[in-house]
């Protein structure tokens, strides 16, 4: 796919991107480093880089960026360089329900986050809000990450596994990650001894990276999942939830299935491209009410 990117004064321009929606993508739940601004455009950071970005139509403007960063960073990030028209055609043929599920969100796309900050943050986000998950991250950040100034505002980048693994629990605390705490501690320590990169999980079968992520305290199923997917490591990666088992069960298995089946009967339907369809269903049964009956 070929996208025009040149710079306009101090912006960043990229033309002619389909397929996405900006504010479905930040919204949806799978980051919590991004805010909304009066103008519907959104400021974020991640990689230790802050952007203020908005979405006119085919056109991203990244606003006081250079054109190495969007390159380098953002394009990536967002993960701009694959064709979501052809996942969606692919996962909708010869599938009446797909095809109606990706008309509900069919501007979304799976980001590529950073590996530690992602499995942190699903750590932090069992049994947690999407307001307070973002509040204990932005805590986190200002006590341990890099400062970084962007606009004439300070922002602070969220904190590597070696800064994390010498924090107190007792200073944890202080960001009100409650329980969480103690895994956040233990996982920064084993992940600063034995780093888990994007490249690594990629290279895994999808089994041996997703048993990988779960021997670090606090990690099941779930978060590991998230970790996968939301880091663009393997799409195959299928988070279920109570909310996405209910939905894989009414439309699709059409039985009670035990969670940890979810998942195998997803890659059946949808192979390599389950993470994707994850997104589009729980898009389309959260805008229908399925399973709120």
């Amino acid at each position: 796919m070929e996208h025009h990117i040149f710079k306009k004064g101090e912006d960043t321009i990229v033309e002619g991107i389909a397929h996405f929606d900006l504010g479905s993508t930040l919204d949806c739940g799978q980051c919590f480093r991004w805010d909304r601004n009066d103008d519907n455009d959104y400021t974020g950071i991640a990689y230790g880089k802050v952007v203020r970005v908005v979405q006119k139509n085919d056109t991203l403007i990244f606003m006081k960026s250079t054109i190495e960063d969007v390159q380098s960073t953002w394009y990536e990030y967002f993960d701009l360089g694959t064709d979501y028209g052809a996942i969606k055609n692919t996962l909708s043929e010869n599938d009446p329900v797909m095809a109606q599920a990706v008309q509900f969100a069919p501007g979304i796309r799976l980001l590529r986050q950073p590996v530690f900050e992602t499995l942190v943050s699903f750590i932090i986000s069992a049994n947690n809000s999407i307001p307070n998950i973002k509040r204990v991250i932005s805590a986190m950040s200002r006590m341990w990450g890099e400062r970084v100034i962007y606009d004439d505002r300070e922002y602070f980048s969220f904190p590597d596994a070696r800064t994390l693994a010498k924090s107190e629990v007792c200073d944890l605390k202080l960001t009100k990650a409650g329980y969480r705490c103690d895994y956040i501690k233990k996982t920064s320590e084993a992940f600063s001894l034995n780093p888990v990169s994007k490249d690594s999980l990629a290279s895994m079968e999808y089994s041996m990276a997703k048993k990988k992520l779960m021997e670090f305290t606090g990690v099941g199923a779930k978060v590991a999942d998230c970790t996968i997917l939301f880091t663009g490591s393997n799409y195959r990666a299928f988070p279920v939830d109570v909310w996405i088992k209910i939905i894989m069960e009414k439309l699709y298995i059409g039985k009670e299935t035990a969670v940890s089946h979810i998942g195998d009967a997803a890659y059946q339907l949808f192979g390599d491209l389950a993470g994707y369809a994850q997104q589009y269903l729980f898009h389309y049964a959260r805008m229908n009410r399925i399973g709120k009956d």
